[in-house]
C-alpha cells in the first residue's frame, strides 16, 4: 500500500510498542525500537451526496430528515448481523421527541418508510429490517455484506430473500438476463 492510499483510508492502531537493550552493569541503552502496527479499513471512496438529492434520487423526499436522524439513532451497530429497528413505545417516544411530532405523526413516518423501502417488515411484530443502503452503523466489511442482501430495481428498494445457493442461481437467471455475445 503506498502512503496515499494509507492516508486517504480510516487507520486503527492495533498496537504500539517500545523496546529497549540495556546493559545490565553499566545502565547503558545500547538499542531502541519503536514498534507500530496500524489496520486500514477497506472503506471504498466517497463523494458528497447532499441529503436532499440523495432521498430524491431515492423517491423518499417526503420523509422529513429530522426523522431519518432520529430513526438512525435508534439502531444499534451491526456485526454482520440485519440491522434492525424496534417500533415500540420507547423508540417512538424518542423519535417523537427528537421531531417535536405526535405519536401519529411517527407512526406515520413508519409505515412511508416501509413503503419507501427504508425499512422492511419481519416475521416478529414490530420489528423491521433496516435498509443498509439508506442507514446503517458498524464496520464497513459488515455492512456490505448487508447490502448484498438489497438492490434497487426500478425505482424500488427490494430485498433479496434466498434460502439456499439453488435459489441464488435461480434468482439470477430470472432477474438477469444472460445476453448471448456471439448474436450481439
Amino acid at each position: 500500500m503506498n502512503e496515499q492510499d494509507f492516508l486517504r483510508g480510516k487507520t486503527t492502531t492495533l498496537y504500539e510498542s517500545d523496546k529497549s537493550v540495556i546493559d545490565t552493569t553499566t545502565g547503558e541503552i545500547l538499542k531502541q525500537e519503536h514498534e507500530l502496527k496500524r489496520k486500514t479499513s477497506a472503506e471504498p471512496d466517497y463523494i458528497k451526496v447532499y441529503y436532499q438529492a440523495m432521498m430524491a434520487v431515492n423517491k423518499i423526499s417526503e420523509i422529513p430528515l429530522d426523522f431519518l436522524l432520529a430513526l438512525s439513532a435508534q439502531i444499534g451497530f451491526t456485526n454482520g448481523d440485519k440491522i434492525l429497528f424496534y417500533n415500540n413505545k420507547t423508540t417512538r417516544r424518542a423519535i417523537s421527541n427528537y421531531c417535536g411530532i405526535g405519536d401519529n405523526m411517527t407512526a406515520k413516518y413508519i409505515r412511508r418508510s416501509v413503503t419507501k423501502g427504508i425499512l422492511f417488515k419481519t416475521e416478529d411484530r414490530g420489528t423491521y429490517e433496516v435498509n443498509p443502503w439508506l442507514i446503517a452503523k458498524g464496520k464497513w466489511e459488515h455492512i456490505k455484506e448487508l447490502q448484498a442482501n438489497f438492490r434497487f430495481l426500478e425505482g424500488k428498494w427490494e430485498r433479496i430473500i434466498t434460502t439456499d445457493i439453488e435459489d441464488e442461481e435461480e434468482m439470477s437467471e430470472t432477474n438477469f438476463p444472460i445476453i448471448d455475445d456471439e448474436a450481439v
